[in-house]
């Protein structure tokens, strides 16, 4: 049985000489018996080789200026209690600031501790690192620039392309991305230019308080038209999402 347990090792044994003796081979004159195992192991070791630096070349991308969104910026760690007020006068005196949206808990709607926040340039967003380990009521903050996910890039495709057609006789508008505490006042003086009959905010039933967005109903289809043609515009430093309102038909 000893000896029967030799050939599996005999035969290992040859193919790591086969790799070893493979390069000291003249390739103008290898052996004939070699020619069905090398030009597979030479294969094999053609296309590993470049593999290897372009997938270095894909990580070093992926950290690279392209993988982060322009003049974002994370910051987390804040205690809750720290306001809209309080994040803005941090990052204000960096350059000037486009959006400020927090990151609140669905169940409560009280801020989590994180906040993103979109500079009018991404040289203000650079400074605005200074940040990081910047202590807050005895706490630490953290501020990382902010990285382009798989989610965020559906996002904003879906909020670009995919907006609801205007339907037929219909007068409302769907308005997004507000601020917690705006008020039917705000966007009445928001939307100064178009003739508003009533404001319909959304609201948690669980909290009683703001969901971010609401429908606004115009009195014609000229104030329509003018309030769609604003979207995108900024509203308490958020770029407000305007779009036709869904009519349900039920």
């Amino acid at each position: 049985m000893a000896a029967e347990d030799q050939p599996p090792r005999a035969q290992a044994n040859p193919e790591k000489t086969k790799k070893r003796k493979k390069p000291k081979k003249d390739k103008w004159g290898q052996p004939i018996a070699a020619t069905a195992d090398e030009p597979a192991v030479q294969q094999v070791q053609e296309r590993e080789a470049p593999e290897e630096p372009v997938e270095a070349a894909a990580e070093e991308a992926g950290h690279g200026a392209e993988s982060y969104e322009c003049g974002k910026v994370v910051a987390s760690g804040m205690p809750y209690t720290t306001t809209e007020e309080e994040i803005r006068g941090l990052f204000d005196k960096f350059g000037p600031i486009r959006s400020l949206q927090l990151s609140r808990f669905p169940d409560s709607g009280n801020f989590r501790g994180l906040a993103f926040v979109t500079f009018e340039s991404d040289e203000a967003a650079m400074k605005s690192l200074e940040l990081d380990g910047h202590e807050l009521g005895h706490r630490f903050m953290r501020v990382e620039r902010c990285r382009i996910t798989a989610s965020s890039k559906r996002q904003k495709k879906s909020e670009h392309e995919s907006d609801p057609e205007k339907t037929q006789g219909g007068l409302s508008a769907y308005v997004g991305n507000l601020s917690w505490n705006i008020t039917e006042k705000d966007l009445r003086d928001f939307f100064k230019s178009s003739r508003i009959t009533s404001i319909r905010f959304a609201i948690d039933k669980r909290t009683g308080d703001s969901r971010g967005f609401c429908h606004v109903d115009f009195e014609d289809d000229e104030s329509l038209e003018r309030a769609v043609g604003m979207n995108q515009s900024q509203l308490r430093g958020r770029p407000v999402k305007i779009a036709y309102a869904i009519i349900n038909r039920n």
